[in-house]
């Protein structure tokens, strides 16, 4: 399983394989050394039962799709769809808007899922079974707070 580890000090990611199994890593960004438990379940790539950064036990499944490079198909495609509309060529505007969303819907819709840890943002990938919900914001307000609490950013 590879693990993308968030530091609490400054939200770095950093990669971890769970096979090995640090007790310990260190931020690259900003020098903290960040203590890590793994369970058997992780190191095995069975299940995810406890994050090994903030040792919670809330996750939620979602895409493994940077919605960075979601919006940039989409802006780029509404840029040009904007130039045709200039001109006049409504049908050709429109027609590169939907060939836009339906790119970023194909791309979005073949990615795999990944695991998120509530708390620290901490990210799973492996062949383990997703037994996870999906995003609940309610759920992320309340658990984000309380790990900021935590470990004093609030």
């Amino acid at each position: 399983m590879q693990i993308i580890a968030k530091c609490p000090t400054c939200d770095a990611g950093l990669p971890v394989s769970a096979r090995e199994a640090p007790s310990a890593i260190t931020c690259g960004g900003c020098g903290r050394d960040i203590t890590l438990a793994f369970s058997e379940d992780l190191k095995a790539d069975r299940a995810i039962d406890r994050c090994p950064v903030c040792e919670g036990s809330d996750f939620y499944i979602r895409k493994d799709f940077d919605p960075k490079i979601g919006l940039t198909v989409v802006v780029i495609g509404a840029i040009i769809s904007g130039i045709f509309y200039w001109f006049g060529k409504d049908l050709v505007a429109y027609s590169i808007l939907a060939a836009a969303a339906l790119i970023d819907l194909v791309i979005y819709g073949r990615l795999k899922d990944l695991t998120v840890c509530y708390r620290c943002h901490s990210e799973f990938r492996g062949t383990y079974e997703r037994r996870a919900p999906s995003f609940d914001l309610h759920t992320a307000d309340v658990l984000e707070l309380e790990y900021e609490r935590k470990i004093g950013r609030r």
